[in-house]
């Protein structure tokens, strides 16, 4: 089991925040590596301690959730939300690669933005005892593999459309000198209407929104280590003017840079 180490950037204010709970995250085996992006398990305990409410940034990805209460299939979220931690409690997830739960999804993909469906909307299966019952395991390595043994009934081969939307993806998370849409068709080689329809069958938001999204990721990113102030940033991440900023800060944070960093 190879834990992921990579820098987390979905968790907003994660360097505070970090001592509230503890979180793991591991790669899948390559056998699923087509399917599942990672696992996730976060565990807190907060007894002695006032509650401590998490903001996460929007995410394009599905993921199933399980808890103790339940199991649910979380949709993309396109907006900054909240998940408030009370006493001692525990959350494991998985979290889709882009597009590979498409052939599973009984609707289109935008149908699920910002919504919670039940384990059997997506994967057709009645297994929700066996699966909530992960949330009282002590082995991180145990409740991976009870995972993996769940999921390799939903390993598909992988098209050659889907590989081509998870490389756009990719290509928008890791170039921060794509900052439109034309510059994105540009590099992908693929034009502005095919990349909107790809993004529209497997992903369900727009490409648009997504180069959006990642260049407020590098925003976060400056703020969080004060290497510069608001006019840098402008300039930077070539943003027209600063109210351009703010307005699109908002919009996916939910609050101003100034407020953000207060």
């Amino acid at each position: 089991m190879k834990e992921n180490t990579n820098a987390i950037s979905g968790v907003l204010h994660h360097t505070k925040s970090k001592q509230n709970y503890d979180l793991r995250r591991y790669f899948p085996e390559p056998y699923f590596a087509d399917l599942i992006e990672q696992f996730w398990i976060v565990d807190w305990d907060l007894c002695n301690l006032a509650t401590h409410t998490q903001q996460n940034l929007p995410d394009p990805n599905f993921h199933l959730i399980i808890e103790k209460e339940g199991v649910k299939v979380l949709g993309p979220v396109s907006k900054v939300y909240t998940y408030t931690m009370r006493g001692k409690g525990r959350i494991i997830g998985t979290k889709f690669n882009i597009g590979m739960l498409a052939p599973l999804l009984k609707n289109p993909p935008d149908y699920y933005i910002d919504k919670e469906c039940t384990l059997t909307e997506v994967f057709s299966t009645g297994l929700d005892n066996e699966l909530q019952a992960l949330s009282f395991m002590h082995n991180d390595a145990d409740i991976v593999d009870a995972l993996h043994t769940f999921f390799r009934d939903y390993v598909m081969p992988v098209s050659r459309t889907q590989i081509q939307v998870l490389e756009i993806y990719n290509l928008i998370k890791s170039d921060g000198t794509i900052f439109s849409v034309e510059q994105l068709s540009s590099k992908a080689n693929l034009s502005k209407r095919s990349i909107q329809r790809l993004f529209g069958k497997y992903i369900g938001l727009s490409p648009k929104w997504l180069i959006r999204k990642y260049r407020l990721h590098h925003v976060l990113q400056v703020l969080e280590n004060k290497e510069a102030d608001i006019q840098d940033i402008v300039t930077l991440l070539d943003y027209t003017d600063q109210s351009h900023l703010i307005r699109d800060f908002k919009e996916i944070i939910g609050t101003t840079p100034g407020k953000y960093m207060k």
